[in-house]
C-alpha cells in the first residue's frame, strides 16, 4: 500500500473522522466545503488517487459511497481489563452497524483470546444454531481473513452482518446457523464490495445477568 500525500492524508482522516462520529461516510460535497475546493472536480481527482493508493473503495452510483478499505485502528480502543462496545451487527437480514462508541464491556480479553477485540450488539435470530441469539453481544477479534466455515462480522458495503464464511474461487457465501434464513451469495465481481471486520470469538450473554460463552 503507498502512503498517501499530505492532502491525502487530511481528506483520509476527515474521511475516517466524519465515518466515525456519524456512521457513514461524507459526501464529496461536503468534503469540498470542509476544504474549501473550488470544484467536485477537485475532490474526485483526491479521492481517485486516494483509492489507487488502496486506503478506499469509490461506488460512483451512491452519494455517499466512499468505503473505508479497512477498520481505522483508532476506532479500536481497547483497555487492559474492558473491551470496547462500537454498536449494532445484524444476524438476520443485514443492517449498517453503527460504529459509534458506546463504552466499555468490563470483562479482560483475555477471557477471549487476545488483543484488537471490539464487540457489537445482536440483532436477529439467524445464528441460533451456533448459540447466538438475538440480544446477546458478540466479541469479535479484528482481522481482514478467516477460514472456511468459520463465524466472522462481515461488511457489505456499508452494512454489518454475522455469519459463516465460505470463499472459492469464483464465490463468496455467508451461511446462517439457523435452517429459516438463506445463505447470502456473491460472485467473484460482486465479492470486491465486501469485506472480513473480525473473527467471532464469543457472546457476553445480556439477559439477567451477564455472563461469557
Amino acid at each position: 500500500m503507498k502512503s498517501l500525500t499530505g492532502k491525502q492524508s487530511k481528506i483520509y482522516e476527515f474521511i475516517v473522522e466524519w465515518q466515525t462520529a456519524k456512521g457513514y461516510p461524507p459526501t464529496q460535497a461536503e468534503i469540498r466545503e470542509h476544504f474549501g475546493f473550488g470544484s467536485l472536480n477537485a475532490v474526485r481527482s483526491h479521492l481517485a488517487l486516494i483509492e489507487k493508493k488502496s486506503f478506499i473503495r469509490l461506488d460512483h452510483k451512491k452519494a455517499r459511497g466512499i468505503q473505508l478499505a479497512s477498520i481505522p485502528k483508532p476506532i479500536i480502543r481497547q483497555q487492559e481489563n474492558s473491551i470496547p462496545l462500537l454498536g449494532n451487527i445484524a444476524a438476520g437480514v443485514p443492517i449498517w452497524a453503527e460504529q459509534n462508541f458506546e463504552g466499555y464491556l468490563p470483562i479482560s480479553p483475555v477471557l477471549f483470546g487476545g488483543s484488537e477485540l471490539f464487540a457489537l450488539r445482536v440483532m436477529g435470530d439467524s445464528m441460533t444454531g451456533a448459540g447466538i441469539r438475538n440480544g446477546d453481544i458478540a466479541v469479535i477479534q479484528r482481522q481482514d481473513f478467516v477460514e472456511n466455515g468459520e463465524i466472522a462480522a462481515v461488511l457489505i458495503e456499508q452494512e454489518a452482518t454475522l455469519k459463516r464464511v465460505y470463499l472459492s474461487s469464483d464465490s463468496l457465501v455467508l451461511k446462517a446457523d439457523n435452517p429459516g434464513f438463506g445463505d447470502l451469495k456473491y460472485t467473484s465481481g460482486k465479492s470486491d464490495a465486501i469485506r472480513i471486520l473480525g473473527r467471532y470469538q464469543g457472546i457476553v450473554r445480556t439477559m439477567n445477568r451477564w455472563s461469557c460463552s
